[in-house]
């Protein structure tokens, strides 16, 4: 009698990839498509990538990709062979005004009022009537919708409590601003946060809807008045201006005393900082995300001031309180230069531009990389566009629980 087959023994790894090491691997993968082919190759891989905690870290080091760029109402994708030409081909033919998913109401209008992380924020009000509408009007009236323009989905808020509307009156008001903030809870990708600043003559009332508790809270800062930060708005309509979103802080210009003001999202806090000398009234600079959670500036500078000489950007980083300049980035075959924005890990300017032939002169966008300060070729437009909203992003329903 044959002896029995011994038992196969257990199929083991002859060498198994800790963890943390495929990790730092997967982190280094330039781009969400390499990510998402890689976390097709096995459970393991899918385990590791889809965990909320590593798509955060993902996130951190690779900004999402800036898509493009809407001139009123207008989309204007990245172009090949910018590296975000790929992803924008995804985002053909879908519907950014939401106007085809929205609910219809007559006598009112939907409109963008903002972007981020791929989601948008429109509100409906009436259509005004002979002689408009005053602020106080248009925010006790309107209705807000949050919309996810790729899958045609939307939210409509809760109205402002009465209660929230009366801590304010028309006289003391002199902007309102409304858009969109991320979430409270990190964990929860899928949370945001819908801010209205009301800036008033002697203090800043901050209106703030969560999704976690679907409710409307109300935060006001008196050392809006204080002078030792910032000045009472008594007989001026120069408040805040120019919103960005920096390293989790919104940051806006407050041009009467040339500082930056900044909101802290995560301790809903206040603060200021000094603009150099310099800059004084001027609009032609952004603030941008620099190494170690600092501040960084892109400035444009043209020689003799003059929009029609070569132009170059000045790139600063704010150390102890301190700008510092590190950088000129020159461009020399650009003029009527416009900062548009930033948003991907970018910033997105306007620019009349000599072709490569040096024979003809055309009116391009061009993205420069916060990191690398690289400038490229975003898109030849056929027309000159002096503003425009930038969308980045995928909406979190196409990023968790997967890429």
């Amino acid at each position: 009698m044959p002896p029995p087959h011994p038992a196969p023994l257990p199929e083991t790894p002859i060498f198994q990839t800790p963890d943390e090491l495929l990790r730092d691997i997967f982190l280094r993968l330039p781009t969400a498509a390499d990510l998402a082919r890689a976390s097709a190759a096995c459970p393991s891989f899918r385990r590791l990538i889809t965990d909320h905690a590593f798509l955060r870290r993902y996130r951190a080091h690779h900004p999402p990709p800036l898509i493009g760029a809407f001139d009123d109402s207008a989309f204007i994708p990245a172009q090949p062979p910018h590296p975000s030409a790929f992803a924008a081909r995804a985002f053909a033919g879908f519907d950014f005004s939401c106007s085809s998913f929205l609910p219809s109401t007559t006598g009112r209008t939907w409109s963008a009022i903002d972007f981020l992380d791929g989601r948008a924020l429109l509100d409906g009000a009436p259509v005004p009537g002979k002689g408009g509408s005053s602020h106080l009007r248009y925010f006790s009236v309107r209705d807000l919708a949050v919309c996810d323009p790729v899958h045609g989905r939307y939210i409509l808020l809760p109205a402002v409590p009465g209660d929230l509307k009366a801590l304010v009156s028309e006289p003391d008001l002199l902007h309102l601003e409304t858009f969109l903030a991320p979430g409270d809870d990190e964990e929860d990708p899928l949370s945001f946060r819908v801010m209205c600043l009301l800036q008033c003559r002697m203090n800043l009332l901050l209106l703030v809807f969560s999704s976690l508790d679907w409710q409307w809270h109300s935060l006001a800062f008196d050392q809006w008045s204080a002078q030792a930060t910032f000045a009472p708005l008594e007989g001026t309509k120069d408040g805040l201006s120019d919103r960005q979103f920096v390293h989790g802080c919104f940051c806006w210009r407050f041009p009467l005393l040339n500082k930056l003001v900044l909101l802290d999202t995560r301790a809903m806090e206040f603060s200021a900082v000094n603009l150099p000398p310099e800059q004084g009234w001027s609009s032609n600079f952004v603030i941008v995300e620099a190494a170690e959670g600092m501040l960084g500036m892109l400035a444009e500078v043209y020689d003799r001031g003059n929009m029609y000489e070569p132009c170059w950007l000045r790139y600063s980083i704010l150390r102890n309180n301190q700008w510092h300049l590190e950088k000129v980035i020159p461009l020399p075959e650009m003029h009527h230069v416009v900062l548009l924005g930033v948003g991907g890990g970018y910033l997105l300017i306007g620019a009349m531009y000599i072709t490569s032939s040096g024979e003809e002169v055309m009116f391009g966008l061009f993205s420069v990389d916060v990191k690398t300060l690289q400038v490229e070729l975003f898109a030849e437009l056929s027309k000159i566009i002096l503003s425009g909203r930038l969308y980045a992003g995928f909406p979190p329903s196409l990023c968790a629980p997967t890429i």
